[in-house]
């Protein structure tokens, strides 16, 4: 979902995406000099000042593209998606949709014999078609030409502290979507679903009613905590899903400081709630992210055929075309990415969402 020298070193299509990149900003280069070369003679002294820069420099991006790295891990709920880039799928920027193919049943007439010879058919399985979207996030900052000097040393701290602000607010939406999707983008019938409402989460209702676990996992006591785990919501759901053990769990603060609080037996603090329940529940690790509140809580298996992020389009930052010596250099952040959860024929998944669900 970056470019960084890990992720281009291990992932070639992700260097396609990079080289289209840098092929926008050196048609940047090439146009915005062509302009100043045409102009020259007829532009004022001040005119020319604030179009000194000519092409932008290597150090230039240099320090727009780290910024970005650096942005990356300060917006709350990022955690989760860094956590998923170890499985995420790149694809070309032109699909708008990622499919995939859900086997269906075949015939159970598996013949034992001795001499091999007994009848059985020689069918076909049947497939059905699942998928998700890939939406194109777009947000752009702007510096005012006169103001830019020629994106002189002030002018490129004028760049990246509005690029900072702006990737901020790019970083929310992009982490929204992640968790909720978005209801109004839709591809081929497939909605944008994010993980907490995506159709293939299995879902466990915390709250009391009908149907609900009544649980509230930021007051629970240790006897209602290790059966929750165990016989009861969350450990029932991992095994009908056959999960032996999801990767991570994310909790809401409020979970997590009832699970650190001590663990005492006979009067003797024995470490903290998580480090009594963990052994004995059907998940590798507990982690905390503000991105959740209150009773609610994430939790996956860690693999491409279970969640993936789709990357049509890695996180970048390209110029727009300047007509004129006097039009602001504005910059444009774009990416291409979505999120797929899938299911099998039987509907297993092994991504799990927990909430108060009405």
């Amino acid at each position: 979902m970056y470019f960084s020298k890990e992720t281009l070193a291990t992932n070639s299509r992700l260097g396609g995406h990079w080289s289209e990149l840098w092929a926008n900003r050196n048609m940047w280069n090439l146009q915005n000099d062509s302009i100043i070369a045409a102009n020259r003679a007829i532009m004022t002294p001040d005119m020319l000042a604030c179009n000194a820069v000519g092409g932008f420099s290597r150090d230039f991006w240099a320090e727009i593209d780290n910024q970005v790295l650096q942005l990356r891990d300060q917006e709350v709920g990022m955690e989760i998606v860094n956590d998923l880039i170890g499985v995420q799928t790149v694809l070309p920027v032109g699909k708008t949709a990622k499919l995939y193919n859900v086997v269906g049943d075949i015939a159970d007439d598996v013949s034992v014999s001795i001499d091999g010879q007994a009848p059985f058919s020689f069918d076909h399985t049947d497939y059905a078609s699942d998928g998700d979207p890939i939406p194109v996030f777009t947000a752009g900052y702007g510096v005012n030409w006169r103001h830019a000097a020629g994106l002189n040393s002030v002018g490129i701290d004028l760049v990246l502290d509005s690029q900072m602000a702006k990737m901020r607010k790019f970083n929310q939406k992009r982490v929204n979507y992640y968790l909720n999707g978005d209801s109004k983008i839709q591809v081929q019938s497939y909605p944008a679903q994010g993980i907490k409402n995506h159709r293939h989460t299995k879902k466990i209702n915390l709250g009391s009613g009908a149907g609900g676990a009544n649980i509230d996992l930021t007051t629970a006591d240790m006897t209602a905590i290790f059966a929750f785990f165990g016989k009861g919501a969350f450990g029932t759901t991992a095994r009908t899903n056959k999960v032996a053990a999801y990767d991570v769990m994310w909790v809401s603060p409020e979970i997590w400081a009832n699970l650190a609080q001590p663990y005492v037996v006979n009067g003797v603090v024995s470490g903290t709630v998580l480090q009594a329940v963990l052994p004995f529940a059907p998940v590798k690790e507990i982690r905390m992210s503000f991105a959740l509140s209150g009773n609610e809580f994430i939790a996956y298996v860690r693999r491409r055929d279970v969640i993936s992020p789709l990357v049509g389009m890695a996180v970048g930052v390209v110029p727009l075309p300047r007509p004129l010596p006097n039009v602001n250099y504005n910059f444009q952040i774009m990416s291409a990415e979505g999120l797929q959860i899938t299911a099998d024929d039987q509907g297993l998944s092994g991504v799990v969402y927990g909430a108060n669900l009405a």
